[in-house]
């Protein structure tokens, strides 16, 4: 049975992509049968809606509908529309993206993709508007573990960007069925590195009499570190027809953003791919 690795472009996701980055991130990656072209049509479900551990959907699980092509096994187009438990209207958001990744050898793969993520505008105020992020990213096999750098940019006038390490292992089973099916796993840590913002406080004089009252000014100081950990393990069944993916992944906040409070604890992400063509 051949086996490749279809690159799931759905904004940082399906948001499988925020999560495991992942999210997320960052984007994230399904092993699948796939040929020279493919279409796939899944269905997925996560305990929460995260970015770089931050709620986007209020803590409420959701669901997701999600229209994969592949083409070549290089280019990748996607879009997937939300659902959040609980919540109305019933398409809370949806996006679109569109890759590209190469391998080189058995060791070495670069890629980029666009996305655009975009929120119902009735629901805007209590969320996030819309918005497009560029991606780059790099792997590289030492054979006993596989390095990916992800960087990441949003395209808007923020300027804010954020980089990944994912160090992961992939191992497989052999095929059963009559070759028909196999499982695998890719236990991954990911470090998430950012723009941590600190509040600071300082305190002036008036300079034309300096015996007069002091003003304090508040502003915001950034510095580029390390944001959060995530350590998680896919366990994917991969059949000639359908893959279905179970995915813990426990999140561990390094930076601490009072404004921003960032979740803390265990998620669980199912997928559910099934092929068409």
């Amino acid at each position: 049975m051949r086996r490749g690795l279809l690159v799931l472009l759905i904004c940082t996701a399906s948001f499988n992509l925020w999560a495991a980055q992942s999210a997320d991130s960052t984007v994230t990656d399904v092993t699948i049968k796939t040929d020279w072209r493919s279409l796939y049509l899944g269905t997925s479900y996560g305990s929460d809606l995260l970015y770089s551990g931050y709620s986007l959907s209020g803590k409420k699980a959701y669901y997701s509908l999600d229209l994969l092509y592949s083409l070549n096994k290089e280019w990748s187009a996607s879009a997937s529309i939300y659902n959040l438990e609980g919540a109305k209207p019933s398409i809370a958001f949806y996006d679109v993206a569109v890759g590209y990744r190469r391998y080189y050898n058995s060791w070495l793969d670069a890629g980029a993709s666009l996305s655009a993520y975009f929120t119902n505008p009735s629901i805007q105020d209590a969320y996030f508007g819309n918005f497009a992020y560029l991606t780059l990213t790099g792997g590289l096999d030492w054979r006993i573990l596989y390095s990916r750098l992800v960087y990441s940019a949003l395209l808007d006038d923020s300027g804010s960007h954020y980089l990944q390490l994912k160090n992961s292992h992939y191992f497989s089973t052999n095929d059963f069925w009559e070759g028909t099916a196999y499982m695998d796993f890719n236990p991954t840590l990911n470090f998430v590195y950012g723009d941590r913002y600190k509040l600071v406080t300082t305190t002036g004089g008036d300079q034309t009499n300096p015996g007069g009252d002091s003003e304090s000014i508040q502003s915001f100081d950034s510095i580029f570190g390390l944001m959060d950990l995530e350590i998680s393990v896919p366990i994917a069944f991969n059949h000639t027809h359908f893959s279905i993916e179970a995915e813990p992944l426990y999140y561990i906040p390094i930076h601490k953003d009072p404004d921003f409070p960032a979740e803390n604890g265990l998620f669980f992400f199912v997928n559910l791919y099934f092929r068409i063509f």
